[in-house]
């Protein structure tokens, strides 16, 4: 994978396996309708929540699809897709506008989410997937037209929210200039002339779902922990996912904070990424509910 935000995909889908919530995700099979759902993602990229919905059995059939704005990580997102479904032995069929994954049709739509919200819902659907996205843009804003989305009844899962806590160890005397920056970088962030996101956003996700007539029904954090394992190693190609991660910490802080403080700071961790001994944790929450009108249905 040469696109470097196709590989952190790739990279951080087991830190994502191991910290959705389990919990939400066990009432999320309760909502769903006794027909084939149709699911919209948006935000999508890679394609691996629909693989892991599918090997978590959770879905099997139906229509989903992936919105992104990204023409690259679509066009990975087929050649992934179908990398994974062969591996397991699941028949894949290309599609004009996708694959078909056994009896499950996969849509693969570029889009960029203010303007398709903007176009008007399309067929509604049973279910709105917006996984490690809704802190990255401006939900009081978008949040209506996602939520006219849904059927009637029809549910959201909104995974990975970050919520105000970026944590490494060991410790470093930087951490406190150099965290406090990059939490407060969240909440300066614009894209497409659009907010993007804050640092509180998983929080704040209650009440804005609640004045959105649509109040949370069940929630659990999803911290992502990264650390070595008793072999010294990290597992899968999280150690990759660990430089991203501070690749990201290095670009939102080029221009806030002392350029040796901050080069010293890096140096620091990517040493410890190196040896192993790098432990990183975000706080995150995972909240689910169902269309306005049906929250308590």
């Amino acid at each position: 994978m040469t696109y470097p935000y196709t590989h952190y995909l790739a990279a951080k889908r087991t830190v994502d396996d191991r910290a959705l919530n389990r919990r939400v995700l066990d009432d999320l099979r309760g909502l769903l309708p006794p027909h084939p759902p149709r699911v919209l993602e948006v935000g999508a990229g890679l394609g691996t929540m629909v693989a892991r919905l599918v090997e978590w059995q959770v879905l099997d059939a139906g229509e989903y699809t992936l919105l992104d704005v990204d023409p690259q990580l679509l066009r990975d997102s087929r050649e992934w897709l179908t990398a994974w479904a062969g591996d397991r032995g699941l028949p894949v069929v290309p599609q004009p506008d996708g694959l078909l994954l056994g009896d499950l049709r996969v849509r693969l739509v570029e889009a960029e989410l203010g303007a398709h919200l903007d176009a008007g819902p399309g067929a509604p659907v049973d279910l709105l997937v917006a996984h490690a996205f809704l802190d990255v843009v401006d939900v009081p804003a978008l949040l209506p037209g996602l939520l006219r989305q849904l059927a009637p009844g029809g549910a959201y899962w909104f995974t990975i929210n970050f919520d105000g806590d970026t944590i490494f160890a060991p410790d470093h005397p930087g951490d406190d200039e150099v965290l406090g920056a990059y939490q407060a970088s969240m909440d300066d962030r614009v894209r497409y002339g659009r907010p993007a996101g804050e640092s509180r956003a998983g929080r704040h996700l209650f009440h804005h779902l609640r004045d959105a007539g649509a109040p949370v029904l069940s929630a659990g954090s999803s911290d992502w922990v990264v650390h070595a394992g008793p072999d010294g190693r990290y597992p899968g190609d999280e150690a990759w996912f660990l430089d991203f991660i501070l690749s990201t910490v290095e670009a939102a802080l080029a221009d806030r904070v002392d350029p040796a403080a901050l080069a010293d700071w890096l140096a620091a961790r990517r040493r410890q990424v190196a040896d192993a001994d790098l432990v990183y944790i975000a706080h995150q929450l995972d909240v689910l509910g169902r269309a306005p009108g049906a929250a308590s249905a």
